[in-house]
C-alpha cells in the first residue's frame, strides 16, 4: 500500500478507530518517502512493553500510569519537549513523529501523541486536550479519577492552579480559565495539527511548495474539512496552479463551515474562472 493511500484509508475511518501513533508515522513517510518504519514502530513497542512492566501486576490507577508514563518517556528514554515558539524545528521536525523519535525531542503536539500511545496500551482512557497554552494529555482510570500531564515538561502533573498559571503566560489577563478551554481534540484533528506546523514552518521559511504537500496530506486525512479546502486553493493560486485552486475553492464552497471567509473565497473563485476563460483555446 503507498503511503497515499495509507492516507486515504485513514481518512476514511472513523475517528476513534484511527491509530495515532502509526497514522503520524505514516505523515512522516509523507514527508519522507522510503523512510523505513520499522525501527520507529519497534521503539514505540519498547515504550509500551517497558510502561506495562513498570506497572507489573499493580491496578492501572491514574495516578499510578502517570507515573510509569514519567519514568519511561522522559526519564529512561531522554524524551523532553520544546517550548519557546522560536525553538529551532518547533514546527518542523518537533511535529514529525519520527524526526521527534530520532531526537528524543519534540513539539507539544507530537509528544502528546507519543504519551497518548504509551497510556492508552496501559488500559486508562487517555484524551488529548485542546489547552490555549499548548496541548495536554489527560487520563482517566477505570473508578473515574482524573489527571492532566505536561509532556513538554517531563509529564508533570497539572492542576487547577497550573492551568491558570499557564493561561495567564499565554493571554495574560488574571488567568481566568474559558469553561471550554480543555475540550478534547478529535484523533483527526490531533494529526491535522501536526501537519499545519509543518505548513507554517514552510510558510516562515518562503517554501510554498512544501507548505502544500503538508496540506495535501492532511487533506487526504480529513477530506470534509473544509477549512483545508480553502487553504489549499489560496496555495495553489499563489503558485499559480489556477486549476487545481478552482478545484480546492469550489470543493471548500461545497462543504459546510467557514462562513467567515466564503464571500472572499468565491470572489478569488470567480477572478480564477475568468483568466482561465480567457485563455486561448
Amino acid at each position: 500500500m503507498t503511503v497515499r493511500e495509507t492516507l486515504m484509508r485513514i481518512g476514511a475511518q472513523p475517528d476513534p478507530a484511527i491509530a495515532l501513533a502509526d497514522a503520524a508515522l505514516a505523515l512522516a513517510v509523507w514527508a519522507e518517502p522510503g523512510l523505513d518504519l520499522g525501527p520507529y514502530h519497534r521503539h514505540l513497542q519498547s515504550l509500551k512493553d517497558d510502561a506495562r512492566a513498570y506497572l507489573h501486576h499493580d491496578a492501572a490507577s491514574a495516578r499510578l500510569c502517570a507515573e510509569a508514563a514519567r519514568q519511561i518517556i522522559p526519564r529512561r528514554f531522554g524524551y523532553g519537549g520544546m517550548v519557546l515558539p522560536g525553538d529551532p524545528g518547533e514546527q518542523g521536525d518537533g511535529a514529525n513523529l519520527a524526526r521527534v523519535i530520532d531526537k528524543r525531542r519534540g513539539g507539544a503536539m507530537a509528544l502528546c501523541v507519543l504519551y497518548h500511545t504509551v497510556l492508552e496500551n496501559l488500559g486508562v482512557h487517555v484524551e488529548i486536550l485542546d489547552f490555549p497554552a499548548r496541548p495536554l494529555v489527560r487520563i482517566e482510570d477505570a473508578q473515574g479519577a482524573r489527571l492532566v500531564l505536561d509532556p513538554v515538561h517531563d509529564a508533570r502533573l497539572v492542576d487547577a492552579r497550573d492551568l491558570r498559571e499557564l493561561y495567564r503566560a499565554h493571554r495574560g489577563g488574571d488567568g481566568a480559565l474559558n469553561p471550554f478551554g480543555l475540550s478534547p481534540l478529535k484523533r483527526r484533528d490531533v494529526l491535522v495539527a501536526l501537519q499545519d506546523q509543518i505548513k507554517v514552518h514552510h510558510l516562515r521559511h518562503a517554501a510554498p511548495e512544501a507548505a502544500l504537500a503538508a496540506l495535501e496530506a492532511a487533506l487526504l486525512i480529513a477530506p470534509e474539512h473544509a477549512r483545508l479546502w480553502r487553504e489549499a486553493g489560496l496555495l495553489h493560486a499563489r503558485l499559480d496552479h489556477v486549476g487545481d485552486a478552482i478545484s480546492a475553492l469550489r470543493r471548500f464552497l461545497a462543504l459546510p463551515g467557514g462562513d467567515a471567509h466564503r464571500y472572499t473565497a468565491s470572489q478569488l473563485l470567480q477572478q480564477l474562472q475568468n483568466r482561465e476563460d480567457k485563455k486561448p483555446s
